[in-house]
């Protein structure tokens, strides 16, 4: 099978960008032919590319959407999305980095039980409230630290850390201290992590492929948009398609497969694709609507007319806050947890992340 993909709202590292808060990947398996057939009617005169920031701004750009959408050609068969919440994404590796290191010394697996997915969706909607007036102030540090990666920057956010943790009033207090354990020591969570483990592209990327491979057997050929950011990710990507014996990390029902089962990967230009343009009008709906569903930006008639289409069906999952915090995915005897199995993989196939950092 060959599948297409392209992405939207990709801002690389900057987590915190308040403009573009969402990023989303779509793909599809539609061929040549009949990708053609259902953007066709999207084009307009002179043009070579369906876009659907372009389409959406007039009427009967809109309308043709609308039409696009409920084709019976688009289902989760054909295309499937992902959207992930950048600030979301930036805290899952505030649990992960600073959080999980010391709980893991004191002989906790957070990962049991989705205990750090709890964490992240715990802090997401109340770190205001552990860490009043500073909770901002923290997030903003530790991406800092996370971006420039040297002293100034880790002193910067043990500056932040230290009155933030005071302020926590002392119901939220023990919370708190989990991530206080973090002081001194930001320096050596974050460094062995090259800059593109904290760039949502590849997970997402990884995730998609993971989402078809559960469909079935086989082998994968897959053209991606070009894009800067995903390409600098490509050694990476690489590595996880090394052919060496297949297995499932994680617990539960938060398992992926590896090694990726892909054949060939190569990035195209979408003017030349029609099946790039399909996955490009996907994604860019995606995260359109989902701001507009959400309440994040005014919902229009346009934005409610394609929750009558395919397009939510099309949105199989991705990175988002959820305030239904529950205990599953328990650990069963063999099993390793999603980061420790990617990172055992990695080491059997060489991998040392030096090509991305």
């Amino acid at each position: 099978m060959h599948l297409f993909c392209d992405e939207s709202g990709n801002t690389g590292v900057d987590l915190l960008n308040a403009d573009q808060p969402l990023f989303a990947l779509a793909s599809t398996n539609l061929d040549a032919e009949r990708a053609a057939a259902l953007v066709g009617p999207l084009l307009r005169q002179k043009q070579v590319e369906a876009k659907y920031t372009k389409l959406r701004g007039s009427r009967d750009g809109q309308a043709a959407l609308l039409k696009f959408f409920s084709s019976p050609e688009l289902s989760p068969a054909t295309a499937k999305a992902l959207i992930a919440d950048k600030r979301y994404y930036l805290i899952t590796h505030l649990v992960d980095k600073l959080i999980e290191p010391p709980v893991h010394e004191n002989g906790l697996d957070l990962y049991d039980g989705d205990g750090a997915v709890g964490l992240v969706n715990v802090w997401y909607y109340a770190g205001d409230t552990i860490l009043p007036g500073a909770w901002e102030k923290l997030l903003k540090a530790f991406l800092c630290a996370i971006r420039e990666r040297n002293t100034p920057a880790y002193d910067g956010f043990d500056q932040v850390l230290r009155p933030a943790f005071l302020s926590a009033p002392a119901k939220d207090r023990d919370i708190a201290t989990e991530l206080a354990l973090a002081f001194g020591r930001i320096r050596e969570f974050i460094e062995p992590f090259p800059l593109h483990t904290f760039d949502p592209a590849p997970d997402l990327f990884i995730m998609m492929i993971n989402k078809w491979m559960a469909a079935g057997p086989g082998l994968y050929d897959v053209t991606h948009d070009q894009s800067k950011p995903l390409r600098r990710h490509e050694p990476f990507l690489r590595a996880l398609m090394t052919p060496i014996a297949a297995r499932f990390v994680g617990y539960g029902n938060r398992q992926a497969e590896l090694p990726l089962r892909i054949r060939g990967l190569n990035f195209a230009d979408s003017a030349s694709h029609a099946s790039l343009q399909v996955a490009d009008l996907i994604a860019g709906a995606v995260a359109d609507c989902m701001l507009a569903w959400s309440g994040r930006k005014p919902s229009t008639d346009f934005h409610e007319r394609l929750r009558a289409t395919r397009l939510p069906d099309l949105l199989v999952d991705g990175m988002m806050p959820s305030p239904d915090i529950v205990r599953q995915n328990e650990r069963e005897t063999g099993q390793s947890s999603l980061v420790d199995g990617a990172a055992q993989f990695l080491k059997e196939v060489g991998y040392t992340g030096r090509e991305g950092s």
